[in-house]
Parts: structure tokens; sequence; C-alpha cells
């Protein structure tokens, strides 16, 4: 029985151990009643902490500063925006085109010789005026040969003065010869009459008869003479013509061999001295004058359509950022369009001072700008409010804020510079052929921030909103 008992207190004895444990400790042999006691009391602990607790976060809650509520991310973006109203616009065309003076000289050699002078002051980048020697070739060839021509014309006009002489002369012996045939004649009639008579001889008569053949033929041979002296007074004068075409050859030549500027302008080049031989026809130098430029410029060829002869055209040599270098005017233009660049060429004429530093110079690349007036008001916008060939417009709402409406639209064309009545910070506008009416707010800041059926708020419309509602203001554009 002893062993048994034994097994049955070792089996009891982890139980104990638990009730123990569950006691907080307390032996299996302390009373029910403190147990009790003692659990309640823990309860009583925990519920004071959890109030503690709970009063604390209380006290928390109540003393949080509570932030402010913003309404920050409901407030409408606000853009800017152009009221759109019709306005007189230029049309611009810009072109290209290479100065060149229109009254410069190619002065070359119009004789052969040796230059024996040049003044000092010919040289490069100097004025010179109308007639200004240049140099001067060795003339003594030209000068005799003036002097033989003079000599063989007075020759021939003294031959000619004997011409005179001898005509009167053989006019007088003409009459001398007439006279001396009438009193032949009257000889021979005289003897013809006493043979007639019978107191005459045969001979008398044939020697009577031969001395009046002999003065007749004299005074044919007088009258011949002075009927060629005309055609020898031509042939002479013809002589005369040509000596004096000799001598003012040599004259012209002699002449030549000083070599003169045609024009006023300035030397660009000079290329013989002292020394040289020049042949006929050898470049001496280019003169070329400034107060009258020319440029070609080549503009688009729907220009065609819209400029005319007379139009001004601003004038740079560098980018068009200032005001123009000059001022042209269109004086010619060409008929023809050129197929493979698609451009027409007008003429553009500049008068300059030349004496001024910012003149224009032959040879420069030359920026024109043509402005051609549009006869019909057209809607105009800043090109960058244009995306993809539709605009943004902001629309009045009946709670005073505006939504954003997309609107298509057609362009016409483009043009550059300040309108101050639409907005004095733009300079790129494009004009609208369609799609548009008056007093629209046209969106031009925050593009690609907003989108369609957005509220926004709008500055820059100013007192145009509210023609922007007003019905009688809605005339659409036209092209």
């Amino acid at each position: 029985m002893q062993p048994t008992t034994h097994t049955d207190q070792q089996t009891e004895s982890p139980k104990t151990t638990e009730l123990q444990k569950d006691s907080g400790g307390a032996s299996p042999h302390r009373p029910a009643g403190l147990r009790i006691v003692s659990i309640l009391f823990r309860i009583g602990i925990i519920v004071v902490v959890l109030g503690i607790a709970m009063g604390a976060v209380r006290v928390l809650m109540a003393t949080k500063e509570v932030t402010a509520r913003t309404d920050e991310a409901l407030q409408p973006i606000m853009v800017r925006t152009i009221a759109t109203e019709l306005q007189n616009v230029d049309r611009t065309w810009d072109g290209y085109g290479t100065a060149r003076s229109m009254n410069d000289a190619n002065i070359v050699a119009e004789v052969a010789g040796r230059v024996i002078d040049r003044p000092s002051s010919i040289e490069p980048g100097q004025r010179i005026n109308v007639g200004t020697v240049l140099m001067r070739l060795d003339s003594s060839d030209y000068t005799n040969a003036l002097n033989a021509a003079n000599q063989a014309a007075s020759a021939i006009e003294a031959q000619i003065n004997g011409l005179s002489v001898e005509s009167e002369r053989v006019g007088s012996q003409i009459e001398l010869a007439t006279d001396e045939i009438e009193a032949a004649q009257r000889d021979l009639d005289r003897t013809q009459k006493a043979i007639e008579a019978g107191a005459g001889s045969a001979g008398e008569l044939d020697s009577k008869t031969a001395a009046v053949r002999r003065v007749q033929r004299e005074v044919e041979s007088l009258k011949q003479r002075l009927e060629l002296i005309p055609s020898r007074r031509a042939q002479l004068l013809a002589q005369l013509a040509g000596q004096h075409a000799i001598a003012a050859t040599a004259q012209e030549n002699l002449e030549r061999s000083v070599i003169r500027s045609p024009i006023a302008g300035v030397i660009q080049s000079v290329d013989l001295r002292v020394g040289d031989w020049v042949g006929l026809g050898s470049p001496v130098a280019r003169v070329v004058d400034l107060s009258k430029i020319e440029i070609p410029v080549r503009l688009p060829a729907s220009a065609l359509s819209w400029i005319k002869l007379g139009n001004e055209v601003q004038l740079w040599e560098s980018d068009p950022i200032d005001d123009p270098d000059q001022i042209g005017i269109i004086t010619r233009i060409a008929p023809e369009a050129d197929a493979s660049s698609r451009t027409i060429t007008v003429y553009v004429e500049v008068d300059q001072d030349a004496s001024v530093q910012d003149r224009l110079s032959p040879g420069r690349f030359i920026l024109g700008r043509v402005r051609s007036p549009d006869e019909n008001p057209r809607f105009i916008v800043p090109r960058r409010a244009i995306q993809g060939g539709r605009v943004m417009v902001a629309v009045p709402q009946d709670n005073g804020g505006f939504r954003i409406q997309i609107v298509p639209i057609t362009t016409d064309y483009s043009v550059e510079g300040k309108i101050e009545s639409l907005d004095a910070n733009e300079d790129q506008w494009t004009v609208i052929r369609s799609g548009l009416r008056g007093g629209e707010l046209v969106v031009v800041s925050l593009l690609d921030q907003i989108s369609q059926g957005l509220i926004v708020e709008v500055v820059g419309h100013e007192s145009k909103q509210a023609e922007s509602s007003n019905p009688n203001n809605q005339s659409e554009a036209m092209p």
C-alpha cells in the first residue's frame, strides 16, 4: 500500500504548483476569501490605469493645436487672356538680297600706251569726283598722228581753194574762145561769099574752116575741164573729211591718254602704276557710287498679289532687332516667279548719303521687310496661344467664374511686331481666318496646365469681360 500512496503524492504535486501560480504564489492552504480580494484589487488597479490613460488622451486631444484649413487646392487657376477684336493688320513679307550700286564703273584703257603719271591721291577708298584724273599715258604717237592729219587736211584745203581759181580762169578762157569762134565763123562766111562771087579760092575756104574747127575743139576742151572741177572738188572734199576724221581720232586718242573717272564715287581698286604698259581694253580702276543702291530682294511667290510698285521696304544689314538701317522703295517687280525656290524678285532702290558711316554697302547680304496693308479687319491672337489648330477660350459662367473651352480655328498668316492695344509684351501674332468671335477671351498663359471644362480665373481682359457676353458683338471673323 505504501508504494501506491507514494505514487499518488507525486501525481498531485504538479497540480498544486499550478494552483499556486494562479493564486499569485499563495499557498494551497491560503483561505479562498483572500484570493478573491487579491483578484478584485488587481482588477481595480487595471481599471484605474486605464482611466488615467484615457484621461490623458482626452487632455492631449483637448489641448491639441488645430491647423487652419485652407482651400488652396480648391482655388481655380489664374490665367492671362486677350480679348479678341477686329484689327487692321499689315501683312509682312521678309526676303533677302545682295546690295549693289546702281552707278558703278569698271574703267578700262581706251588707248594703248605706257603710264607716265598717276596722282598720289588715287588709291582705293579715296572719294573722287566726275572727271578726276586717274592716270596719264604716253601720248606722243597720238600727238604726231594729229599733226600729220592736220597738215594733210591743210594741203587738201589748198587744192580745193586752187580749184576755185582754176574754175574762174577756165571760164574766162571759154568766153575768149567763144569770141574767137564767132570771129573765125564770120571770116569763114566772108570767104564762102567771095567764092560764090568768083573772087576766092577753095584752099582759102578750107583753111578758114579748119581754123573754126580748131577753136571749137579748144572751147569743148575748156568746157570739159570746167565740168570736171566739181568732181575734183568733191574728191578733195572727201579726202579732207578723211583727214579731219583721222585728226579727230588722233585728238580723241590724245584725250583718252588722260584717263578720267566718268562718275563720282569711291575708288574700289586701281590696277596700274607709273611705268606699266597698258593695252587697249586693259582694266585700270573700279569706281563705285554709294549714293544710289539697288537690292534685288527675293520674296515668297505668294506676295505677288499683295505688293505693288512704290511700297516701302525696311532694310537691315544684320538681324532685324532695332530700327531699320535704311528705307527703300520698290521700283520694279519681276514678272515671273522662280519655280525652284517659289520666290519672286522685287528691285528695291535706296537713296542715301554716301558720306555717312551707317550707309548700305554694295555686296552686303540684306534683309528686306515689306508691309502690305490688309483692307479687311481680322482677329489676331498670339502665335503661342495656338496649339494644333485650336485655342483655349475662357467662357464666363453665371457664378462669376470662367470655364475653359477648346475652340478649333483656321489661320491665315503670321505677322511680327508690337500691338499695344492687345498686348505690349507679344510680338509674334497669327491672323485668324475663322473660328473666333468678337470679345472672346483667348487664354495665352499656362496652356499646359489647363484643359477642357476647367474652372479658371482670368486676368488681362479688364473691361472687355462685359463685351464677351454682349450679343451684339458676335461677328464672325471673315477671311
